[in-house]
């Protein structure tokens, strides 16, 4: 059953603008999360760090309607517990998770949906990227990867998550013939993917190994 993730304080005005807009999550087992900061951090800390991240991700996105995309039992019920919506991905996969989440959100009507990685460290204003353009990209700061992408429901997509997706995305972009922004520089740029992301983030010290 859909439960609607809890809307903040707003005005009707700002309520009726964001009532057709989603947010969409996409988000893999905690236990196999963050791999790649094993040398730092022991398993129940990486689910730790996974589940705040996703968690700020998702209070950041209240002012749209708020939707997880995953695979996992655990994924699902701690999404629940926190009010969000939870699309079933029938395959495993970012790619695979976009897709489907993003062709559910059109089936359910919504007319522009953002998608956020649920690793951001730095998501607070995300819904102000919603209607920058009719297509909005965030690479990652090394400008390989795709931190946010915003996309009008109306069109095909080919989500291209992975090496070097962030020119795939902006290439597959400019063929929509669709006004496109590129937002480079921006706190939504940061993410967590190594240990290099951690230090230079200062989080050694909450998330000690």
């Amino acid at each position: 059953m859909d439960i609607a993730y809890p809307y903040p304080e707003t005005s009707i005005i700002n309520f009726l603008s964001m009532n057709n807009y989603a947010a969409l999550i996409p988000i893999k087992g905690f236990e196999s999360a963050k791999e790649r900061l094993s040398t730092v951090l022991k398993a129940t800390k990486r689910a730790s760090l996974a589940k705040q991240l996703a968690t700020e991700v998702i209070k950041s996105c209240s002012e749209l309607s708020v939707w997880v995309v995953c695979e996992d039992d655990t994924v699902e019920f701690w999404a629940n517990d926190l009010g969000v919506n939870v699309i079933r991905n029938p395959k495993r996969g970012l790619n695979e998770a976009a897709y489907f989440g993003f062709h559910v959100l059109r089936e359910k009507g919504f007319n522009r949906v953002l998608i956020a990685h649920g690793d951001l460290m730095r998501p607070e204003g995300l819904p102000s990227l919603i209607d920058l353009a009719e297509i909005v990209i965030v690479p990652d700061a090394k400008l390989d990867g795709t931190n946010v992408l915003v996309l009008p429901t109306s069109i095909e997509f080919t989500f291209s998550y992975g090496p070097d997706s962030y020119s795939h995305h902006l290439h597959c972009a400019k063929e929509t013939g669709l006004s496109l922004s590129v937002v480079e520089d921006s706190n939504f740029a940061f993410d967590i993917d190594d240990p290099d992301d951690l230090r230079r983030l200062s989080l050694e010290d909450e998330f000690d190994a």
